[in-house]
């Protein structure tokens, strides 16, 4: 009995934390989208909304075959691809 003790833990923990990350994978964050400048070739703020979370591509209100990114990692490069929230 003492040996099935351990592992069943062991089972039951693991199954918990899987089912703990699975449930917070899905919450959905809103960041600020933004988009490289044709002119300037910079990063500048859309001034709109994006999720993380994977889905349609979030695409500029103004020019819609642009898609938006997250924060710039340099003035020149944005983030990861963003989704419609």
């Amino acid at each position: 009995m003492k040996k099935l003790i351990l592992p069943a833990a062991l089972v039951l923990m693991g199954a918990g934390a899987a089912f703990a990350t699975k449930m917070n994978s899905g919450k959905r964050v809103i960041v600020d989208g933004y988009r490289i400048d044709a002119v300037s070739g910079q990063c500048v703020d859309a001034e709109q909304k994006c999720s993380t979370n994977l889905g349609l591509p979030c695409t500029w209100s103004e020019d819609p075959s642009v898609t938006l990114h997250e924060a710039p990692v340099t003035p020149t490069m944005c983030g990861n691809e963003l989704f419609k929230p």
